[in-house]
């Protein structure tokens, strides 16, 4: 990178040929999105952690706490923060894994289910917003493309 004296005497630094701004053009697509699911949530009294643990549990259930953790990308310490009102809500409930007897298996519970279809059309227009302009085919390549892009980090 070179770095050069701009207009007003700003510094400016030249980036390499290859460089197009994904990794910023994505945060900002988080914060913006972030910010408007923590609202979506809300108004029906989760955190978008809460959201997000009962998202996993209704696809993936008997995952432990850690296991639930990792597929919310939160630490397993913050998970176990989330969990607590969940489970004195009822939303979730654990049971013993009758293979490991130590293993504590999290599941979603009817009233869990009935949360997420409460908050489910608040964030199915907040994505619908989101792709507003996106015909049904860039949709789908969108949502290929950033699945790829995942899994080069898996």
């Amino acid at each position: 990178m070179d770095e050069t004296m701009g207009a007003h005497g700003a510094i400016t630094v030249e980036r390499p040929g290859e460089f197009r701004g994904f990794s910023y053009v994505i945060k900002q697509l988080e914060l913006a999105l972030r910010r408007r699911l923590v609202d979506a949530c809300r108004a029906s009294g989760l955190t978008s952690a809460q959201y997000t643990a009962l998202s996993v549990l209704v696809r993936r259930p008997g995952l432990t706490s850690s296991e639930l953790a990792r597929r919310s990308f939160v630490r397993a310490q913050t998970m176990a923060v989330t969990l607590d009102p969940m489970l004195e809500a009822g939303f979730v409930r654990r049971e013993t894994d009758p293979a490991h007897a130590r293993r504590r298996l999290l599941f979603l519970t009817e009233a869990g289910a009935r949360k997420l279809e409460e908050v489910d059309p608040h964030i199915a227009a907040l994505e619908e917003h989101m792709v507003a302009d996106l015909d049904d085919a860039e949709r789908d390549q969108l949502v290929e493309l950033l699945r790829r892009c995942r899994r080069t980090f898996e």
